[in-house]
Order: C-alpha cells, then sequence, then structure tokens
C-alpha cells in the first residue's frame, strides 16, 4: 500500500466515525427527549357517563381523582368503587398507548 492508500483508508475511517457518532448523538438525543416526556406524562380518562374523572402518571399511578357530588349521593358506595377502578385502568390503557405512540413513532433520523 503506497502512503496515498493509507491516507485515503484512514480519511475513509475517520469519516465513518464521525458518521457513526452523529448517529449515537441522534440516539442519544431521542432518548434524552423520551425520559423528559415520560418524567411529565400524564394521562387522563372519564367515566363514560362522565361521573369520574380520572388522571394516572407514566408509571399507572393514579395522581387526580375527581368525583360528581351527585354520583357520591345516588350511587351505592360498589357501584362507585368499580367506576372508579374501571374509569383509572382506563386512563393506565390510555397511558400505555401514549408510551408506544412515543417510542415508536420517533423521527425517521432517529430510528436510523
Amino acid at each position: 500500500m503506497t502512503e496515498t492508500d493509507d491516507r485515503t483508508a484512514d480519511q475513509a475511517l475517520r469519516n465513518n466515525l464521525e458518521d457513526v457518532y452523529g448517529r449515537y448523538e441522534e440516539l442519544r438525543s431521542g432518548v434524552d427527549e423520551l425520559q423528559r416526556s415520560l418524567a411529565t406524562m400524564q394521562v387522563s380518562a372519564d367515566s363514560p357517563d362522565g361521573i369520574v374523572h380520572a388522571t394516572v402518571d407514566a408509571d399507572g399511578r393514579l395522581v387526580d381523582l375527581r368525583l360528581n357530588q351527585e354520583a357520591c349521593r345516588e350511587w351505592n358506595v360498589d357501584t362507585l368503587a368499580r367506576v372508579i377502578v374501571e374509569t383509572v385502568q382506563n386512563a393506565s390503557e390510555g397511558k400505555n398507548r401514549q408510551i408506544e405512540h412515543l417510542v415508536t413513532h420517533r423521527p425517521v433520523e432517529e430510528a436510523a
């Protein structure tokens, strides 16, 4: 191999390393953005009749619950408890869908 061939090979190697590092930086940026989105994520759901409103965080923990006053007076505790549980589960399922969307719908350059 000649010195010119060595220089050409070295330059090609440098270009490849720069390309790999650039892709790494893009992926890292995407992961950082995903972590920020998850840290602040809150997803809400309402019962079909609007009596119960539940909000969960990215871990599925209940962070807010609102009940219509009329339901508290008119419904028996078993019915109210069932509707609360169902509404929290719906919020958690919505959270799962939102996380899946965040992970699978990254910009094209990050998916490379």
